[in-house]
């Protein structure tokens, strides 16, 4: 696409003096506006070209532009392209250039006391005054389409230095304080027609109150697939700006102007790598053992990929597998399968529930492409991992492409966590939507999506398959307990299920007849004496233990009790409430040992690569129920031998509140169709009346309804109100942060000494002299290892600490909060606690 054609507007000659008008400066020099926006339409072209970024501004050209002429979609990109061009005009603001940059050379105008220095509402006034004069020239009827366009356009513009919020309050409803503001726009503009714009009669039609009305109702009209593509539009768009002005900023404020580049992104070392792998050379060959597991996963293997190529064209693939068949190495081998076929993909990008399995599933790929520069590409984004920053570099302007890369998701791998997707898609933070650009053209995969919010499941699927089609992207669902979400809207033609008939596999006696049930202890009348001297019965056979609880009281009261037992093996305990040190010492020592015992919550479900012998679990959710049944006898090395016994101790409905899954008793391990669910692993039978239930509850005639979110809020373009409906995480608790100041040693015998990380991390927050960039980096090092020493608690709990330093509480004395290596949380007791 040649973006010139479209940006072909002189600013000088609308604007007065912006030729000698500000945009930044540091000590040595300024950058004047103009220069600026050269700077933003350089990497504007450069991420259009890399990200292949035309077909997605096409897509939104035919949706939000359908019903306009040529010349109108000519226009549609101009009003696009130009938002960058415009988004700092609001700099030529005297106040702004007086007291941000030290230049009078405006302060011969006299702007109104509420602009103060502010620039973006400005900037979308003065983008909203040439183009509704452009308008002019356009039939009617693509006016009244663009018009729109314009106003949403300028709304991105206004938010550029904030977070995007809410259309009508924080836009539209404000013009009714700005009456002076546009009469005095006329002063500082040369074109004759956008003076006459702004004369006294004029108004920003239509935005008187019968006009306001008129536009939101026009929005709700639309269908839930337009209304979807508008907030997706918006998103994008200031994904897009936001990305151009920074990188630009970047570029003027860095020491080395030409380092911040963008790169595309090259899989082909990467396939090359996996394709010749050990495990994939064996699997094209047929080579890895008929008879036993082996030979099943290369059958789901080499299935999942056989329909996946017949159906390339599709945008959801769904993968439905047994727990042990290997679908992360079927999940691999799908993306870059994809990849290779579709030109216009340029991206992987895989999430999981947890920062565990983020973590794991990176030594998975670092297995198989060790030290080789592919590993360059693959990056972890989440709040735990530093930044990456290539080792052989050490100036200034690596410390910024660092800072860039994370912030705009630029790495041509990434693994990240559920809640990192659903913030750049959902999120309401200024810094949520940064990379959405970024995820355009990109294969998703999604693991364990039945730990999503059940609340929320329809919206999600309604979301995700319009989002797909939308921004091109091809998204793999995976689980071994996967919802049919399909269900859950009225169109199944985007989507393909890449396993013909899970049931073919799921019923195989290698998966079927791995782990055996037992329901013995559920009605027993003291479930934990019971369940104890179970557990201690069992133990004789020398075997590898683990009981999980849905209450973390619970789990550690009964911890305690094995600990106060002369026992001949080790005693472990694990749960949300674990550093990121404790948690990876027990994965390690579980994974070496062959005789322990493991009490744990929920925390161990989803995709833990463990491998018990037997199993203990609190009844809860059916698909937990089956993720915790995938921890026992993962490796099918005895087909049989691994058993599972369920016990009734803690009610589910406290735990799990609105979720339909524990609310309806029918369809929980108390219904005996539920166990020959889990026996026959029929798990379409049980989403197939969960989800119908689901289906029914979103038609419901009230308020908080699906139709009616879809119609309020996404169409209105209220984000604030779609962030907090789509949040995966309810928690109403409020909780803090805690700092024990102690000497700890990771798995490798490396120590670490809290106290001296801990006055690392002040000093560089302190440190007002280093680069911004060096500084983040710096911090996104030391906040990985602190990562060993802090624990959240809930803030009504009372406790001495030595300083606190944002939301983080030091406490110096650690180890007196310590018992038995770990956490002493009777220091910290609330009710109905829990940690998953």
């Amino acid at each position: 696409m040649d973006i010139d054609r479209y940006i072909v507007v002189s600013l000088e000659k609308i604007i007065i003096n912006i030729d000698q008008c500000y945009g930044h400066r540091d000590d040595d020099h300024q950058e004047t506006i103009n220069e600026h926006i050269q700077l933003c339409t350089k990497y504007l072209k450069e991420i259009f070209k890399l990200k292949k970024l035309d077909s997605i501004l096409k897509s939104f050209n035919i949706s939000l532009g359908k019903g306009l002429s040529d010349e109108g979609k000519e226009m549609f990109n101009k009003l696009f392209f130009n938002t960058i061009t415009f988004h700092d005009t609001g700099k030529i603001n005297p106040v702004f250039q007086n007291d941000k940059m030290n230049n009078p050379v405006m302060n011969y105008l006299n702007p109104p006391k509420n602009l103060e220095s502010d620039h973006s509402k400005l900037s979308a006034y003065i983008y909203l005054g040439h183009y509704l004069n452009k308008l002019k020239e356009l039939k009617k009827s693509d006016r009244k389409i663009l018009k729109t366009i314009a106003y949403i356009n300028a709304f991105v513009i206004s938010r550029h230095h904030s977070k995007i919020d809410d259309f009508r309050t924080r836009f539209i409803d404000k013009f009714d304080n700005d009456d002076e503001l546009e009469k005095r726009i006329i002063d500082w503009v040369n074109s004759d027609e956008f003076t006459q714009l702004f004369n006294d009669s004029f108004s920003f039609t239509p935005l008187k109150l019968k006009g306001r009305n008129n536009l939101f109702e026009e929005l709700r009209k639309q269908n839930i697939n337009k209304q979807i593509d508008l907030y997706v539009y918006v998103r994008f768009l200031y994904s897009l700006l936001v990305f151009c002005d920074y990188y630009a900023t970047s570029e003027f404020y860095g020491d080395n102007r030409n380092n911040v580049m963008l790169k595309d992104a090259d899989f082909s070392e990467i396939m090359e790598l996996y394709d010749n792998s050990e495990l994939v050379t064996k699997i094209r060959k047929n080579d890895v053992g008929k008879e036993k597991i082996n030979g099943l996963r290369t059958k789901i293997f080499l299935e999942a990929e056989r329909n996946l190529l017949e159906n390339i064209d599709k945008n959801i693939f769904y993968l439905e597998a047994p727990t042990g068949s290997g679908k992360s190495n079927t999940a691999l081998n799908l993306s870059l399968r994809l990849i290779e076929n579709d030109d216009s993909l340029n991206k992987i990008v895989y999430v999981y529930p947890f920062n565990t399995l983020v973590e794991q599933n990176l030594a998975s790929l670092n297995k198989i492409f060790g030290n080789s520069k592919a590993m360059n590409n693959i990056a972890v984004v989440n709040s735990t991992t530093p930044l990456k920053k290539d080792e052989d570099e050490n100036f200034s302007g690596e410390y910024q492409k660092a800072l860039l890369d994370r912030q705009f998701l630029t790495y041509p791998i990434i693994l990240t966590t559920h809640v990192g997707l659903f913030d750049t898609f959902f999120g309401n933070n200024r810094e949520s939507a940064f990379g959405l650009c970024q995820y355009a053209n990109s294969v998703i995969v999604l693991d364990e999506i039945q730990n999503y919010r059940i609340e929320i499941w329809n919206e999600i699927i309604i979301f995700l398959k319009e989002f797909a089609k939308i921004l091109n992207l091809k998204i793999v669902i995976m689980s071994a307990t996967l919802p049919d979400l399909e269900l859950l809207t009225d169109d199944r033609s985007n989507s393909v299920s890449l396993i013909t008939n899970p049931q073919e596999y799921f019923l195989n006696p290698i998966f079927k007849d791995r782990v055996k049930t037992d329901y013995s202890l559920i009605n027993v009348e003291n479930t934990e004496e019971s369940l104890l001297n179970h557990v201690l019965e069992m133990n004789k056979l020398k075997k590898k233990i683990m009981i999980e609880f849905i209450v973390r009281k619970s789990a550690e009261k009964f911890y305690r009790q094995l600990k106060e037992i002369e026992l001949d093996c080790e005693v472990l305990f694990i749960s949300g409430f674990d550093s990121v040190l404790e948690r990876e010492k027990i994965i390690s020592t579980v994974k070496t040992s062959k005789h322990l015992i493991l009490v744990a919550t929920q925390v161990i479900e989803a995709g833990v690569d463990i491998d018990m012998d037997i199993g203990y679990k609190d009844i809860s959710k059916l698909d937990s129920e089956e993720q915790f049944m995938g921890r026992i006898n993962r490796s099918c090395k005895e087909d049989g031998k691994g058993i599972v016994y369920f016990f009734n101790l803690n009610k589910a409905t406290n735990i799990y509140k609105g979720d339909e899954r524990v609310a309806q008793k029918n369809l929980t391990l108390f219904n005996d169709d539920m166990k020959k669910v889990l026996l026959k692993k029929n798990f379409n039978y049980y989403y197939q009346k969960l989800l119908k239930t689901l289906a029914n509850r979103a038609k419901k005639p009230e308020e908080k309804n699906v139709p009616n979110f879809f119609r309020e809020s996404v169409a209105c373009l209220d984000y604030q109100a779609v962030s907090k409906r789509m949040e995966l995480i309810l928690d109403t608790r409020d909780r803090v942060t805690i700092f024990l100041g102690r000497t700890v040693i990771n798995i490798d015998g490396e120590e670490f000494d809290g106290k001296d990380i801990w006055n690392q991390y002040v000093d560089l927050l302190k440190n007002n002299e280093m680069d911004y960039a060096k500084k983040v980096y710096e911090l996104s090092v030391v906040k990985s290892m602190m990562n060993y020493f802090m624990y959240q608690v809930i803030k009504k709990n009372q406790f001495d600490f030595k300083e606190q330093v944002g939301d983080i509480y030091y406490i110096e004395n650690g180890d007196d909060y310590i018992l038995d290596g770990k956490l002493n949380t009777a220091l910290f007791e609330t009710e109905d606690e829990l940690f998953i």
